[in-house]
């Protein structure tokens, strides 16, 4: 949702920008002065795009920036190739792009949000997954591989069916809401009804502010640095969102690691599905 600012608020935004970096150096008084507006406005700038005063605001600002000056010299992730490309050149920047993407996701993580997400996943009596269009394939692996620890996850995939999925979560549920720009009508409806029934909320989303980010529990944040039309594919978002996918799996099977190991090699045993056809694939 895009926020409507008063001229002075609009005044203080293109202040901000203009600044840069220079905003971890200015106090208020500073800003106020050189911008021809008010502290108070700076602050109300801040609390419009959901944060709790001026500090919590600049911070987030100068990560935001240091975050995509980082990137700007790496690879296109919208259009990684062109007509000239041969395919082993294609090859080669397809590959490079993922790594990127992977390094991009890790440096977005912090330990602290990483570890509640993980404790609220382990601790749920159920995982409910929301997510649209490619997001809700990208989820089905995170789907499977939990079921196989018995953690079962459920994803709301059918289109309509999303509130009554909400409405139908058990006591002690917490949801995962997958979007990049959690910005869309459906989203909205969710993450409202999500929070009636007091669910709490591990949202996957890019770095930029939105639904998603203001009214989640948790957030983590996807690589960012892809257009929403103007691209080839989403290589680097379908690459993050599973990497971010694989990291909460594999931190909720270490949580019982003894128990979920002795249980995969008993199941697979038992189901046997995988019959080795070549010596080295047998144990």
């Amino acid at each position: 949702m895009e926020q409507t600012f008063s001229s002075s608020e609009d005044e203080a935004v293109n202040y901000i920008l203009s600044q840069g970096y220079n905003v971890h150096h200015l106090t208020l008084k500073q800003m106020s002065k050189e911008s021809y507006t008010s502290s108070a406005t700076f602050v109300r700038v801040a609390q419009r795009l959901g944060f709790t005063g001026w500090n919590e605001f600049k911070v987030n600002f100068l990560k935001e920036i240091t975050y995509f000056d980082r990137q700007a010299n790496m690879i296109d992730l919208n259009i990684p190739f062109d007509n000239t490309d041969s395919v082993l050149s294609i090859a080669n920047k397809i590959t490079e792009l993922k790594k990127e993407s992977l390094n991009d996701t890790i440096e977005l993580l912090s330990y602290k949000t990483l570890q509640t997400a993980v404790d609220m996943l382990n601790d749920a009596s159920e995982v409910k997954g929301f997510a649209s269009n490619v997001n809700s394939l990208l989820a089905e692996e995170f789907q499977f591989k939990m079921n196989r620890i018995q953690k079962p996850v459920l994803l709301s995939s059918l289109e309509g069916e999303h509130i009554y999925d909400v409405l139908n979560m058990k006591e002690g549920a917490v949801a995962i809401v997958i979007s990049y720009s959690g910005s869309s009508k459906k989203m909205d409806e969710i993450m409202q009804t999500l929070q009636s029934k007091k669910i709490p909320i591990v949202a996957i989303t890019s770095l930029t502010e939105n639904l998603l980010t203001r009214q989640a529990d948790v957030v983590l944040h996807m690589a960012t640095r892809e257009s929403v039309y103007s691209k080839i594919g989403q290589y680097s978002t379908n690459t993050s969102i599973v990497h971010i996918l694989d990291i909460l799996y594999s931190a909720v099977f270490v949580k019982n690691f003894k128990k979920n190991m002795e249980h995969t090699i008993e199941t697979s045993r038992i189901a046997n599905y995988r019959r080795a056809t070549a010596k080295p694939m047998e144990e």
